[in-house]
């Protein structure tokens, strides 16, 4: 019979609804992009235009697996499971693939008029995963997690 997990503390809840919260965002900015019809990508800066037409095809996948995971990882949270870590980093995997190409080999930098430009947004969503998993793993460790 398996050990009955250790409650965690209050913070933690708030922590993972937070978790939640942000992967639902993310859940918001797919759709969004998944409807982008011609006027939402007039109102784009040419860089961005030209970044979003260049795209392939499988990248968009690796940027739905990072979301599905990360939300994913968010309910496991919420659930005490701790399936929640190797979801959450499936996510932040994803989203350092996605961000790797898309700064590599597609020169987003240039594209977008510069690393005060482009960069900000990307390591905000990565400086949040990371703090995502490491809640995951902290709460493994004190046994927070079934």
């Amino acid at each position: 019979m398996k050990a009955r997990p250790i409650d965690p503390p209050r913070w933690y809840w708030l922590a993972a609804g937070l978790a939640l919260l942000w992967m639902l965002f993310g859940v918001a900015a797919l759709a969004m992009d998944v409807m982008m019809d011609e006027s939402a990508l007039a109102q784009l800066s040419e860089g961005q235009r030209q970044l979003y037409g260049e795209r392939p095809a499988w990248l968009f996948g690796v940027y739905a697996l990072a979301i599905a995971s990360g939300l994913a990882g968010a309910i496991a949270l919420l659930l005490r499971r701790a399936w929640a870590v190797p979801a959450l980093v499936l996510s932040l995997a994803s989203v350092a693939l996605q961000f790797g190409y898309t700064f590599g080999v597609m020169d987003a930098i240039a594209r977008l008029g510069g690393a005060a430009a482009a960069l900000p947004f990307p390591l905000t969503i990565i400086m949040a995963g990371v703090l995502v998993l490491w809640l995951a793993l902290h709460a493994r460790r004190r046994g927070w997690l079934a």
